[in-house]
């Protein structure tokens, strides 16, 4: 027997196909919501080890790239998108003000994020 024939062959009961679960999207979306909040909170919490912030981060932005959310606006300036570590100012970047606009560097891939510097909101 061919493989095709054979998936129709065992997905046959007694004559009649059997039907294959539904995907249920809401529950997906509310496990993936609560995962993004999860992870968020291990990427904001200071006293959680380095590595396990940085394969949060990592996996945030799989995470939301995988079911089409976008990434908290509290959290944009935290992860690098070169290589999806968290930036910590002093720690793992570099952050420089010129000219208005606050430059960001990542200090394991160098790449820069230039934000609008406002004195409002300091992130």
């Amino acid at each position: 027997m061919l493989p095709y024939q054979l998936r129709i062959f065992l997905s046959k009961m007694n004559g009649v196909f059997m039907k294959r679960r539904g995907r249920n999207r809401s529950q997906r979306v509310q496990r993936a919501n609560e995962a993004i909040i999860y992870l968020s909170s291990i990427i904001v919490n200071p006293q959680v080890d380095i590595e396990i912030r940085h394969s949060a981060a990592r996996d945030l932005f799989r995470t939301c790239t995988r079911h089409n959310q976008p990434l908290p606006e509290q959290l944009k300036n935290w992860i690098c998108r070169g290589c999806f570590r968290v930036l910590i100012p002093g720690e793992t970047a570099r952050v420089r003000v010129r000219d208005k606009i606050r430059i960001t560097t990542c200090l394991s891939c160098n790449r820069e994020k230039r934000r609008p510097f406002s004195t409002e909101v300091l992130n």
